[in-house]
């Protein structure tokens, strides 16, 4: 699996972003001089032979960006280098990278590193583009070519290398230039130490690039302090500015980089403080929190007041959240607790959480992760940093507490201060079952026990993590499924998961089984023996054939890779076994698939952000294949998980599934965190981590994301309980009003939901109502209740 690779479906207007007082393109020491790009360029639209030239030529693209061979690009290599040889010791004042990003999955670089060498041997930093050319105006959020440039440097050098760390899975360029300064520069000495390792550099860039940023953030809002109050403030922020260049270079990769990263940084949000107490902030205060909204890393602190309100029924998992902002001069440690419920103080059903902010690739910080709090005897730790807000994050699962509203109180101290957060949790008199309807999968490859990002360390929590989440349908690679009739791997695998519903296989195939090529007789028996063998290996496991799903092609997305998978498909239908051909099809037109071929699959798995894009005439088509017995899963791979919007692209694809008569949910992928520890995006060797989980060598961690999944599975299945619901009353008779107001609910809820304004963004950082999801949840669980009550409820 990997993520899709493919072009807008309409044409963008082009904005070109740079600003009229760029140095001449006479003072460009690199026009016509040679480059070395390492990695070699390999996105498929733009590479060609004249790749080494094109980026000092002179000749900026027009038209697609990334489409153009005057472009060159790289897909999914996590960081590029770029080296200009100027031929010899030349005075430097400034460099610029013209690039273009806002579709296609396209994002902006996430720093653009200048590096310059006398020797090539001896490389020093000389500054960061993206953050030296906010200075000349930021990015823009759309489709747009934009040249990130500063004419700030004052160094020299004979090679002036571009250290790119993406944002996204592509980086593309068209032009560096390197500016001239003047003569006398040529004698200056270099700042700092050597960069010996330009990998680690990149990962301090990074920890730099996060502190000027919020610094920035910081700096804009002291300035609108009214009278002499932001004086202070500023000067502290120029004093931290000042001691950026000296921070230590060395950086644990594996280490998790949780803000703030460092004592500077911490500096930066004391200064935040500040403008805080200015504005009148209460040294502490805490208020209730949508979970699903995001947080503003340096936005105003919350304000008090409000009451949690959860809403649920027995036997399921629900969230909570409440908002904590220190205006204080130092850091703040609370003791938690929760009284009033059932079950004495801190009781058992209910989990808490204090919410980590970390940094992503493309510079926005998010406060997603969900490690458990600390305990100190009857009470949770909570701390939250000088001028920051902490979220604290509250699961809830009453499987036995009876039936009504519990009232109790979310308790914080610390020293003198005292706060209270009123809470009500209302229990519906209905269980969920233990098994919902809704497959669920993730392609966890958790028959491997160290491949991607899970390891030996951290197997055993990766599965209970799953396990606990509804994950029913674990994949596997093709490992399991060999062509020789050894059965161990597959063993082994359904011994990790005994209680699943289903088993996927991504059989990953080819031209030919064994020495058998496509086209001959022997290739169909050969493949007709195949999935007959491991038809009747399940059997011989207790299990059905059906529970078997085999993913033949990843992805299919044109002729080649449709008439791979038909051979394949034909020869499996022949054999007739019950196991289910599964594909993932990523035709723009799926009329424009081979027909053949999608007729044969047993399971169409469509992409939902490509289904939502589509239009009627792409839903259509699987409405009518729907209709024509073929079963409908969704799956997600389009976004980082962290950029990710826990509500609209996670929690609503089940609403979807639901409202398409989709059986199954999954999405890429519970094992991909990017090469690297998802604590640490800086570090990561490719540019987009996709696992909702947190996983480092030795541990797994939850997140919103992966919550926000657990709690569609259980979304999904009110709707089925609500269904049934009506089918009995409708046999027993009686309930007419309430069977009639189910009715409408099952037609129109979905609906609600996911025409919600916004509700369509799948990005975290868009404005929507997340809201809506559990507003009709709750309506749902009245008419579940009136349903089960007995009595004519006219």
């Amino acid at each position: 699996m990997s993520p899709l690779k493919h072009l807008p479906a309409i044409l963008f207007s082009i904005t070109q972003t740079f600003a009229a007082e760029m140095p001449k393109s006479a003072d460009n020491l690199a026009l016509g001089k040679p480059c070395t790009l390492d990695p070699k360029p390999n996105y498929a639209l733009c590479t060609d032979p004249g790749d080494k030239a094109q980026l000092t030529d002179g000749i900026y693209t027009k038209g697609h960006f990334w489409t153009q061979q005057s472009t060159v690009g790289w897909n999914n290599t996590g960081s590029v280098a770029i080296t200009v040889d100027l031929g010899s010791v030349q005075p430097v004042r400034g460099a610029s990278f013209n690039t273009a990003a806002g579709a296609a999955s396209v994002t902006w670089p996430a720093s653009i590193v200048v590096l310059v060498s006398d020797d090539g041997r001896s490389f020093y930093p000389a500054g960061e583009l993206v953050n030296l050319g906010m200075k000349h105006g930021t990015a823009p959020d759309k489709y747009a070519i934009h040249r990130f440039w500063t004419d700030e440097l004052r160094t020299h050098g004979r090679y002036v290398s571009f250290l790119v760390l993406s944002g996204g899975p592509y980086t593309f360029v068209d032009e560096v230039e390197v500016y001239r300064g003047e003569p006398d520069w040529l004698t200056l000495p270099f700042s700092g130490e050597s960069v010996a390792d330009a990998k680690a550099y990149q990962l301090h860039a990074a920890f730099e690039q996060r502190i000027r940023k919020d610094l920035l953030a910081v700096r804009e809002s002291a300035a609108k302090l009214e009278g002499g109050a932001a004086k202070p403030i500023l000067a502290e922020l120029d004093a931290i500015e000042r001691e950026i260049p000296a921070m230590p270079r060395r950086h644990d990769p594996q280490a998790r980089a949780t803000l703030p990263l460092n004592p500077l940084h911490e500096r930066v949000f004391q200064a935040q403080a500040m403008v805080w107490r200015e504005r009148k902030a209460a040294p502490l205060a805490v208020a209730p929190a949508n979970p699903w909204d995001p947080l503003d890393l340096t936005g105003a602190p919350v304000r008090g007041g409000g009451e949690v309100s959860v809403v649920m029924m027995r036997n399921e998992f629900r969230s909570a959240a409440v908002n904590i902002s220190n205006a204080g001069e130092s850091a703040a440690v609370l003791r938690l607790q929760i009284t009033g419920l059932p079950g004495g103080t801190n009781p058992a059903h209910v989990t808490v959480h204090e919410v980590a902010w970390t940094d992503t690739r493309k510079g926005a910080a998010v406060a997603a992760a969900l490690p458990d709090a600390r305990r100190d005897g009857d009470a949770f730790l909570i701390t939250v940093p000088s001028g920051m807000t902490r979220q604290v994050w509250f699961t809830f699962h009453p499987a036995d507490l009876p039936p009504g509203t519990h009232r109790g109180t979310i308790s914080l101290s610390s020293g003198q201060i005292k706060l209270q957060v009123p809470l009500a949790l209302r229990v519906f008199p209905l269980r969920f079952p233990d098994q919902p309807a809704l497959h669920l999968g993730g392609w966890d490859y958790s028959n491997i026990v160290k491949g991607r990002d899970v390891t030996p360390e951290n197997h055993a929590a990766y599965l209970r993590m799953m396990r606990g989440h509804f994950v029913d349908s674990p994949w596997a690679t093709s490992s399991v499924m060999p062509y020789s009739q050894d059965t161990a791997a597959f063993d082994e695998w359904l011994r990790l998961w005994p209680t699943a519903r289903q088993y996927c296989v991504f059989a990953s195939v080819g031209e030919q089984i064994g020495r058998a090529k496509m086209g001959t007789p022997e290739f169909d028996v050969k493949v007709r023996e195949w999935i007959t063998f491991w038809a009747g290996h399940m059997k011989q496991r207790e299990l059905k054939p059906e529970q078997l799903c085999v993913l033949l092609v990843d992805e299919p997305a044109e002729p080649r890779r449709d008439n791979l998978i038909l051979p394949w498909a034909k020869a499996i239908r022949a054999a007739n076994t019950g196991v289910k051909i599964w594909e993932d099809p990523t035709h723009r037109d799926p009329s424009a698939a081979n027909q053949e071929m999608m007729a044969l699959c047993h399971v169409l798995c469509p992409n939902r952000p490509m289904f939502l894009e589509g239009g009627a005439k792409f839903r259509d088509y699987y409405a009518q294949r729907r209709a024509a017995g073929t079963e409908l899963a969704f799956y997600s791979c389009n976004l980082g998980s962290r950029l990710a919007d826990p509500y609209s692209y996670f929690r609503l694809q089940a609403w979807t599934a639901w409202q398409c008569g989709a059986e199954a949910s999954y999405f890429w992928a519970f094992s991909d965190s990017g090469g690297g520890s998802s604590w640490n995006e800086y570090a990561m060797a490719a540019s987009t981590c996709y696992t909702p989980l947190f996983l480092e060598r030795n541990s797994v961690t939850g997140s919103k994301q992966m919550e926000a999944i657990r709690e569609s599975v259980e979304d999904y299945e009110y709707f089925v309980m609500l269904r049934d619901l009506v089918a009995a009353a409708e046999n027993a008779g009686g309930h007419e009003a309430a069977v009639a107001h189910a009715k409408k609910l099952l037609a129109t809820a979905a609906g609600r939901v996911l025409d919600a304004p916004g509700a369509e963004k799948l990005t975290w950082a868009e404005p929507k109502d997340r809201t809506q999801a559990d507003k009709v949840r709750v309506e749902m669980l009245e008419a579940m209740s009136a349903l089960s009550t007995p009595g004519d409820k006219r």
